[in-house]
Formats: structure tokens, sequence, C-alpha cells
């Protein structure tokens, strides 16, 4: 198998002007605002790693008969097995190495279409135009969902963990920008209940939390982004200088943002904090809301159901974009009385498949991982960090399905 390498224009995320007019010891800019380095001003496109970046960019396999194919004869296990006949991918062409496959027996069985900042891979694609992505959290260095048959914009899981999460150096002034945002409801996200992990959005009786998310049409995904180079004349030669390269916000990975026309699935946990012998809860809402042409609005409520596990209940539902549609708006509802705690949303495609996990923010260890419908399998670890329990969320409850123990030999 060939690995085809090429420079690509590497879509980023970056901001560099601190939200506060405080002084920072990592400042080298302070301001009251976070601007992106990349779309906000001029920039160098190969110190912003917009440019120059040489990434795995094509897988490539050889498919050819072998040189024993006829089962009748004889052959020594040995040393049979070989190819017919071999044609190099590469070959030397004028004193220089050039790209001359030949494409009938050179088939390429994946791309990367998109990288995050630190080189993981957002998006593949295969040959019948299959997407598989993944989506980073914690600050873009851990993976907390990967996704089958979907584009990196069309899913997006929020576990509410890594909202609160900083690094020990520079660069948490100005957080790369998220895939799904809640950060306008940051005095919510509580550890006092937890689905997975160790926090959850909290909601009081009567409030919400929803983000609105702008509907992109597939069309836009073959439209690369554009470098502009801005010239100035030079009195020396007369001949024009380079004075600034720009860009436009194409160049940034984008956010979640589904295409009209699409069946979407949407999953949660909720949880009411009051003592419910009941079937199901009564108290909380998911409201998914659709904003077409001329302001005109479709919603569609969905309500938590199942069993009720350990305290939480799941939501799952089913909804339609309508090909004229603009916005999506997803809000989670406290409407009784009861205080509700919302965890472990998801957002995908109806044909796609969805695996999310969830990190312990302090020592990075994995602590939960989602399964195709939502249902958790938890991790528990010693004070060494070995692991010793793992249980599995199911409708008859949390069952344990593996213990271990281990200790070292005291002397």
């Amino acid at each position: 198998m060939k690995i085809f390498f090429r420079s690509i224009p590497v879509m980023l995320l970056m901001t560099a002007i601190l939200p506060s007019k405080a002084q920072s010891p990592c400042d080298t800019v302070t301001g009251n605002a976070c601007r992106s380095i990349v779309t906000d001003t001029v920039f160098n496109p190969y110190v912003m790693g917009v440019l120059g970046n040489w990434k795995p960019n094509k897988a490539f396999t050889f498919y050819d008969r072998r040189a024993e194919s006829d089962p009748a004869t004889a052959i020594n296990l040995r040393t049979a097995g070989a190819y017919n006949e071999f044609t190099p991918y590469w070959d030397f062409r004028n004193a220089s190495l050039k790209e001359v496959p030949d494409t009938f027996r050179w088939v390429w069985n994946s791309e990367v279409t998109l990288f995050n900042r630190n080189g993981g891979e957002l998006e593949t694609r295969d040959p019948l135009g299959r997407y598989s992505a993944g989506q980073f959290g914690y600050l873009t260095n851990l993976p907390i969902a990967v996704v089958q048959n979907s584009r990196y914009r069309e899913s997006a899981f929020e576990g509410f963990e890594d909202y609160h999460f900083a690094t020990m150096g520079c660069g948490n002034d100005c957080p790369p920008n998220r895939h799904i945002d809640f950060s306008s409801y940051k005095s919510s996200i509580v550890t006092d209940e937890k689905h997975t992990g160790r926090s959850s959005l909290r909601l009081n009786a009567g409030e919400q939390a929803g983000v609105s998310f702008l509907l992109t049409r597939p069309e836009s995904d073959t439209i690369m982004p554009q470098l502009s180079f801005g010239l100035k004349s030079n009195s020396c030669t007369g001949a024009g200088a380079l004075d600034k390269v720009s860009t436009d916000s194409r160049v940034l990975i984008p956010t979640f943002s589904p295409s009209p026309g699409q069946k979407m699935v949407v999953s949660a946990w909720v949880k009411e904090a009051q003592d419910c012998k009941c079937i199901s809860y009564v108290n909380n809402q998911l409201v998914v809301i659709i904003k077409g042409p001329g302001e005109t609005q479709v919603s569609k409520v969905f309500n938590a159901s199942g069993s009720i596990i350990e305290g939480w209940q799941r939501y799952e539902g089913i909804f339609e974009l309508p090909a004229d549609a603009n916005y999506v708006t997803v809000s989670m509802r406290s409407i009784g009385s009861a205080t509700v705690y919302f965890d472990d949303l998801r957002i995908h495609p109806f044909n796609a498949n969805m695996k999310s996990f969830v990190f312990h923010p302090v020592n990075m260890r994995l602590m939960a991982e989602m399964d195709e419908n939502n249902y958790a399998t938890f991790y528990e670890y010693d004070d060494e960090g070995t692991l010793t329990r793992v249980k599995k969320e199911t409708q008859r409850g949390i069952k344990t399905i593996k213990e271990t123990r281990s200790a070292m030999v005291k002397e």
C-alpha cells in the first residue's frame, strides 16, 4: 500500500487576542475580544499552518493477479506469491521522480479531507463517497466522538466535561472555537449530578438552554478556501512587492452545520432532582426549532422515554430539516417545578453511526464510552491508575461485566 503525501491547505481554528485587558505573562497582544489570527488580520500562511503542511492525503493499494494463479499447478510456498506484473507508483522521468500510477491497478481506498491544528484527522472519505469523522475536545487534545457515514460538520457531541479544562501553558485565554458551543451556559455546568464523567448541565425550574446552528448547503463543500495576495509598488525595481496575505472564513474548521433536507437523530440523557416513583419524567423537554425563509418556524418537541436507569432517562428523537430551512435550534427545557439535569447530547444524520467518549479532565483517563444507542460503558480505576471495573448501562440497570484486583508484593 502506498500513502500519498501532499502539501494541503489545513483548515485551522486559531485565536490570539486575549479577552481581558489585564496583562498576562503569555501576552504578545492584548485587547478585550478574541479574534481569529487567520481571518481577522493579515497573516503569514506558512507560520499559521495554512500552507506548507505535508499530511497524508490518499492511501493507494496495488491490485493484480499473482504469478501462480493456476490452482492445478504445484507451487513452492516458500517462494510463491509474487505479483504477475508490478508497476511502481513513482517513476523517474527527465531526471526527477514523477507520479505515474497505473490507475487500473493502483486504486485509492481512503482520503483525508480535514485535519485539526494538532494534526488529528477530522474527516476521511472512501471511493464510494462515504465520510467518516471524529470530534476532538479538551482543547483539541482528545477524541470525544467518532461517527461513520457523516461529514464532520453534520454530527456533534456535547458531554459538558471540558468547559473548565485548561492546560498549564499559554493559550487558555482564547481557546479554539467549539464544534457545538454552550459557553454562554457555563455557569450552569455543575458537578452535582452526571450521567457520565463529572459534569452535567443544570436547569432550574422554568429555565432553558439552547444553541442555534446555521445550515450549510452541500454545494458549499466543494468551494475551496482561497488566499488573497496584496502587492505594493517597489520604488527601486518598479515591480510589485508582497504587502499582505489574507483569506476568508472558509479556511477555518467548520462548526456543527448540517445540510437542509437531511433526516437527523437527536439523543440525550435527563434527570429530575426529585424522588420520582414514576414511569417517566414529565417536567422536561427537548425542543428542536427549525427556521425557514421569512422567519417561519417549525418546532418538534421530544420527551424522555424508556426505563429510568440509576435516575437517568434517555431521549431519542428523529426530525427532518426541510430543503428551504436556514437555521436549527436545539433547546433543553425545565417546564415544571423541579431542577433538571441534562447530559451527553448527540446530534447526527439518521444513517450515521456514532460513538462518544468521556475522559477525566485531570488524569485524562477514559471514564465512559457511549455506544451507538447512547448507552454507556463505565471504566473505574484504582489509585495507581489500573483498570479495576467495567460496568455496562442497560435497560435493566447498570451491570458490572468485569472486575479485577491486583497488588504489588510488599517487602
